[in-house]
């Protein structure tokens, strides 16, 4: 007689990941980042007004990654529709800053995409910073490429920034008239001198703006791409990378300190000037990163059941931050490079 055969044993299917939670903070931050751009003077700052322009393109490019891995095909294309329509409706308006604006977000929903395919890091920073790098040498190359040249690209966004630099300052001179109008109430020269001040740095909004527009569009594309990639991931099982961590766990490589002082070289050094404008958008890019990072410490210092020496720590940063806070941040967030405070104080415990 022959052994009966051993019963063959069929591998368990791998299960999805199961969807993220934590829908109030995510919701909490698109708004702020939707409130930003349209609120007064801050607006000057933000390249792109209409958020949305900037999050659902990129949260199309999750859904087709997310399909090309093994997602839902109906979403994919639902989600490529929605960008598609929202993309075209600027287009109706002749070349303005809503078209670049439209334009911008497409090369970067693409530049989004081809990065979550070929990059080897599955964290949002490492992703977001190669699509965000490719999506400007695409965008240079086009503007080069065009027969008006930049001069054109220049003529819009001057007259997008001084269109709002000059709402802005109307909206300050209405608001200061009501306040020196009030019955009964005579402003010092101090008052008087604050006021002038206030509204002459309101005047230099756009001047500044066109300056740091470097910066301030890849920080707004960054938040804009990790918004998009917050909500993907609590929409699909389907993963297109790692989930966002703590604010309190936030780091990244060490060696993006050089970017701040390759800016303040540039900055500072006599004889740079034709690159100061390029040094100070590295600093306000990489100088927020530090300053996230330096908030991350502060988490995770002052969160509850750390040690004593931790809790110190915490409370001198703290008290720190009570002038230039986001100064103060970027020192901290670099001086965890060298320093390392969140290991250096676990190992206390």
């Amino acid at each position: 007689m022959t052994a009966a055969a051993a019963p063959t044993r069929t591998a368990p299917m791998p299960v999805p990941p199961a969807r993220e939670h934590g829908w109030w903070r995510l919701i909490a931050a698109a708004l702020a980042f939707t409130v930003v751009a349209r609120f007064p003077v801050l607006r000057a700052l933000a390249p792109v007004q209409q958020p949305l322009l900037l999050i659902v393109p990129a949260l199309a490019a999750c859904a087709v990654v997310g399909w090309w891995r093994g997602g839902s095909l109906g979403v994919a294309i639902a989600t490529s529709l929605v960008a598609v329509a929202q993309l075209s409706l600027p287009l109706y308006g002749g070349v303005n800053s809503a078209v670049l604006a439209a334009g911008w977000s497409a090369i970067l929903a693409g530049c989004f995409g081809l990065a979550l395919l070929v990059s080897r890091s599955r964290r949002l920073l490492a992703v977001g910073g190669m699509a965000i790098t490719g999506a400007f040498l695409v965008a240079t190359v086009l503007v080069v490429l065009q027969p008006a040249g930049p001069s054109s690209l220049d003529r819009v966004v001057s007259r997008a920034f001084s269109t709002r630099g000059a709402e802005d300052r109307a909206a300050w001179q209405v608001a200061r008239s009501q306040i020196e109008g009030r019955p009964g109430v005579a402003l010092d020269s101090a008052s008087r001198a604050a006021l002038d001040a206030s509204e002459a740095s309101i005047a230099a909004l756009p001047r500044t703006a066109r300056t740091l527009l470097p910066a301030t569009l890849a920080l707004q594309s960054l938040a804009a791409l990790a918004l998009a990639w917050g909500f993907w991931h609590r929409l699909s099982r389907t993963r297109v990378g790692e989930a966002l961590g703590a604010l309190r766990d936030f780091r990244f490589n060490d060696q993006l300190v050089w970017a701040i002082i390759a800016g303040l070289a540039l900055s500072l050094l006599p004889g740079a000037e034709q690159f100061r404008a390029l040094g100070l958008n590295l600093l306000l890019v990489f100088g927020t990163l530090y300053a996230l990072r330096g908030a991350g410490v502060l988490a995770w210092f002052v969160t509850p059941g750390r040690t004593w020496l931790g809790l110190v720590v915490g409370i001198v940063l703290l008290l720190l931050l009570r002038d230039g806070a986001a100064v103060a941040l970027a020192i901290v967030g670099i001086g965890d490079t060298w320093v390392d405070w969140r290991r250096r104080a676990a190992r206390t415990t």
